[in-house]
Parts: structure tokens; sequence; C-alpha cells
């Protein structure tokens, strides 16, 4: 009981006392709200922008039907990125949270590029550019989260590592304490 009491106290203690370079580096919970904060704005901005784009329209211009499928899959995947956004709000120093918003930022960067084409070709250059810029800003923003997920990893190994290591330490001390009867 003493050993896990131990291995609480060193994990809450450790970016404050035993790793002050690494809770230097790791960014702020109020800076990674606001990344989430602008994440999900931006989504929100891309949806209505994308709900201006009219694939069916296309189809009947000898467009493919695959741009109707990437076209509603992009506004699901738009809802999902919003959500992770809200939920990094929330926990922000939470992985799993900012791996899910990274990711979904990810998938629409490079599904964004595909739908330029389409809309470039058979809409509107004018919307075309709209989108290019929508994907530039992702991109800054999917750089952002790359970094802040980087070292919120590295922030949660060393606290792995820490934690493990006393574990052990507890465990050593348990097996030389003589059998009791």
């Amino acid at each position: 009981m003493a050993c896990m009491k131990r291995v609480a106290i060193i994990v809450l203690l450790l970016n404050v006392a035993i790793f002050p370079s690494m809770a230097q580096e790791l960014l702020p919970r109020w800076e990674a709200i606001e990344m989430a904060q602008g994440v999900d704005l931006h989504a929100n901005e891309m949806k209505a922008l994308i709900e201006q784009v009219r694939p069916k329209e296309w189809v009947q211009d000898g467009a493919p039907q695959a741009y109707v499928s990437q076209h509603e899959e992009m506004l699901r995947d738009m809802d999902s990125l919003s959500l992770s956004a809200q939920d990094m709000m929330r926990n922000p120093d939470r992985l799993i949270a900012v791996v899910d918003t990274f990711l979904w930022a990810d998938r629409l960067g490079s599904m964004i590029s595909s739908l330029e084409q389409g809309v470039r070709k058979y809409q509107n250059a004018a919307v075309a550019e709209l989108l290019v810029a929508a994907k530039d800003r992702n991109t800054s923003e999917s750089e952002k989260l790359k970094g802040y997920l980087r070292q919120l990893a590295v922030a949660h190994a060393a606290e792995l590592e820490i934690a493990d290591s006393e574990a052990q330490r507890c465990r050593e001390d348990l097996a030389r304490q003589p059998a009791q009867r």
C-alpha cells in the first residue's frame, strides 16, 4: 500500500519536480484548448463551404459518381472532426482526444484536394480557391496538432517509465521482505 502511494506521488510530481524541462515544453492547457477551439471553428467553416459544393449536379456533366460519395463522406467527417475537437477542448491532456482530432483533420486535408479538383472542373473556380485556402489552414492546424500530440506522447511515456520504475522497485522491496506466517 505504501508503494502504491509512493507511485501516485511520483507521478503527480513528475511534471513539476522531476522533469521541469519537459513540463515547460508541453503546451499549456489553455493553449491546447484554444487550438481545439480553432479546429472546431474551422471544421464548421469548412462544412459550410463544402455544403456549397454540388457534386450531384456534376454527374450530369460527366463527373464520376465517386465525387458524390466523397462529398457525403466529407460532410460526415466534418461532424466527426468537430466532435473530436470538442472532446479535446474538454480533455486537452487526454492523448486519445488529441489523436482523434489530429487523425480527422489529417484525413480531411487529403480529401479536400480531390474535391477541389472536381469543384474547379465542374462547378466554380472561385469556390475551388476557397477550398484551397481551407486546405492550407487545415494543414497548418494539423501541423500544430501533430506537434502537441508528440509533446503529449513524450510526457505520457515519461510518466509511464517513472511509474514502471517505481513499481519495479516496490516489487523488489516486497520480494525482499520475509514471508509472514
